[in-house]
């Protein structure tokens, strides 16, 4: 063999060498290539489940919600209240004079020890524990309420007067009455159990997004309830957190546990009005359709309300008819006379 040929057989042998280990270098990057995204891929079809009052995740057992709605005053005798920050969802609307109230909505995942105080029911509260198929919870009410309720087969009648539901209450000596009814999220999952109150409700949810800031600024949205400044509401926009924090009475509205009360939407409601007797009790018209104000993301969407009939959804529409967004997380409803300026 001349020295020639061992010198290629050589190079030969070199090049084999070399090139397996880049054969074997190119189908190691395929493979970790290959196992990553394999990896992404598992990641983007993991399911997500989302809580169907606010749009938060949630777990796959508690997707599905039995909502609870809690008529909780808001007399300045009343003050502070509890367990109101840690609603979903919550409407404030005027009742007797120029004093507001609250329907708080709560799935009772939220494990509250004091809700309230609780008070009396008015039939425009009915329409929108109806849109939730919901537990209604109050003390008593108008005899048109009460009339409606004992016919009802939309909402669950939990009063504090019927039947044997005073075991769901208890009077906080603390505080007179009748400012110092409360219930618990405990005391409130026994009586589901004890009606046997198990199914979920049929209800539609809202379209919900992850929220992102998209203002340059901090502003305030005012809203006078009441010359009284007792029932002026403030939400004052914090763009480093993108949400929305009240302010009543010129002071920041705290639960009763030092809980400061915070929301990522706040929906303005225009609705017809009328005062009914000499008391200040009120007709508010919750069904049929009315101008709407949406402030997320510390931007302004203006549309209308809609809402069929007592038991159908109230849903938001921005101009050009398309269904609002909301952001995932806490909901506050301000229904407003047509007739008030909000300014903001």
């Amino acid at each position: 063999m001349t020295k020639l040929v061992k010198i290629q057989i050589k190079i030969a042998a070199l090049l084999i060498l070399v090139g397996g280990f880049f054969i074997f270098f190119i189908y190691y990057q395929i493979s970790q290539n290959s196992d990553n995204h394999t990896l992404i891929d598992n990641n983007q079809n993991e399911e997500i489940f989302y809580n169907k009052l606010d749009g938060t995740k949630t777990s796959k057992e508690n997707q599905d919600v039995s909502p609870i709605a809690i008529i909780i005053e808001n007399h300045v005798d009343a003050r502070p209240q509890s367990g109101l920050s840690k609603a979903r969802i919550v409407y404030e609307i005027l009742t007797e004079s120029d004093i507001t109230r609250f329907l708080a909505i709560y799935d009772l995942s939220e494990n509250l020890e004091k809700i309230g105080p609780v008070r009396s029911a008015r039939p425009y509260f009915i329409d929108l524990a109806s849109e939730y198929r919901a537990i209604y919870v109050h003390s008593g009410g108008s005899s048109e309420a009460l009339n409606r309720l004992r016919n009802d087969e939309v909402v669950f009648n939990l009063d504090e007067f019927f039947g044997y539901n005073s075991g769901y209450f208890w009077r906080d000596d603390k505080r007179y009455a009748p400012h110092n009814l409360y219930t618990s999220s405990e005391l409130l999952s026994q009586a589901k159990n004890n009606y046997d109150i198990v199914k979920f409700s049929d209800f539609t949810s809202w379209k919900f997004k992850d929220g992102k800031s998209e203002s340059v600024q901090n502003y305030d949205i005012k809203i006078n309830y009441s010359e009284d400044t007792s029932y002026q509401v403030i939400w004052k926009y914090l763009k480093d957190v993108n949400q929305y924090e009240r302010w009543q009475n010129n002071n920041r509205h705290i639960d009763d546990d030092g809980s400061i009360i915070e929301a990522d939407n706040i929906i303005i409601q225009y609705v017809q009005t009328k005062i009914l007797d000499e008391i200040g009790r009120k007709d508010i018209k919750l069904i049929g359709t009315g101008k709407l104000i949406v402030f997320r993301d510390g931007i302004t969407i203006e549309g209308s309300w809609q809402k069929k009939d007592a038991s159908s959804r109230t849903m938001f529409y921005d101009e050009d008819n398309n269904e609002i967004e909301l952001n995932r997380g806490k909901i506050w409803i301000e229904v407003v006379p047509t007739d008030m300026e909000i300014s903001y």
